[in-house]
């Protein structure tokens, strides 16, 4: 057997153990988070899910319209919206369901949505990109993943703190990318955009490990003392995720979806901060399954305001670009 064969099927053995031992686990946790929240109905409230036309973000607006939430969707796909929309109106017939249309990368674009809605309860982030391309600058200079998954959540965060501060109703964040599984970036001081170290593996981990200081930056804000923010990492989910992926990966992938969790069965799990009356506030890393994880041993208080001042100083200078 050649070498390259033999790695192939060295990862694809390694992958399937894994699959297969998760799958295990999602079965025997996914009862008990479907009965904690089978009578969880939250009539008049507003969530917002921003990546909800597809995959994970779609299976969590359709679970929060299970519970009765109002839902905005926000994306760029009109076709898809609509059809999360007419499906989530089939769902919950009393419910109010919209569909904002929108490019999550672009920071500006994201400049003065708040004024267009009164009221929002819960705002879900869960917009993203699989590719293995190097860094790619947006025209607002950041590179296109650090954008979608970081950079563009903190800035929605941002725009709609006011709004969650004035909800009555045990206002979340939740941020659904790589809680608890990610490494630290070392040269997160040295180099926060990756100008000069940009590798997949440092792209990864540096948007995992900025959720993760920048939602406790928030969290620690008096002003946010009655909004709990959450940073789950959903696992490995049967969706359409690594369409952009060369055409070897898409293949390995195919046969391991077969073991992966449903994307209803992500939502479900997903939801759980969402629906559940606790916690209230702080800052919350959350696994697969919606149980509480840890951080890294390199999230220091130090981090937290490198990072907060990083990211604040950088959505404030695009804005005024």
């Amino acid at each position: 057997m050649k070498r390259s064969h033999q790695i192939f099927f060295l990862s694809t053995l390694v992958v399937g153990i894994s699959i297969v031992y998760n799958s295990y686990g999602n079965s025997m946790n996914l009862d008990v988070v479907k009965a904690r929240n089978a009578a969880a109905a939250f009539p008049g409230l507003k969530a917002m899910v921003v990546g909800g036309t597809s995959g994970i973000g779609e299976s969590i607006a359709m679970r929060l319209a299970q519970a009765q939430f109002d839902v905005i969707i926000v994306g760029r796909n009109e076709n898809r919206g609509n059809a999360v929309v007419q499906a989530m109106q089939a769902k919950n017939p009393n419910g109010k369901y919209t569909f904002l249309p929108l490019d999550a990368q672009y920071i500006k674009n994201i400049q003065g949505l708040a004024n267009k809605f009164t009221q929002l309860d819960r705002l879900v982030l869960t917009q993203g990109i699989a590719t293995i391309q190097g860094r790619t600058e947006t025209s607002e200079g950041l590179d296109q993943k650090m954008a979608l998954h970081f950079y563009s959540r903190m800035a929605f965060i941002q725009e709609f703190l006011p709004l969650l501060r004035t909800s009555q109703h045990n206002p979340k964040v939740l941020s659904v990318l790589s809680g608890g599984i990610h490494s630290p970036y070392a040269k997160f001081q040295e180099d926060p955009e990756l100008k000069e170290n940009y590798s997949l593996q440092n792209a990864a981990d540096a948007a995992g490990f900025y959720n993760d200081l920048m939602l406790d930056a928030f969290s620690k804000d008096p002003a946010n003392q009655a909004i709990a923010f959450g940073h789950s990492a959903p696992g490995f989910v049967a969706t359409n995720w690594g369409t952009e992926m060369p055409w070897a990966i898409r293949m390995l992938l195919r046969p391991a979806k077969l073991f992966a969790k449903s994307k209803e069965d992500c939502g479900e799990f997903m939801s759980d901060f969402l629906l559940q009356p606790t916690p209230t506030t702080g800052f919350h890393p959350i696994d697969q399954y919606g149980e509480a994880t840890k951080t890294t041993k390199s999230h220091t208080p130090e981090a937290v305001e490198f990072i907060q001042q990083h990211t604040t100083s950088t959505i404030d200078r695009i804005l005024s670009q």
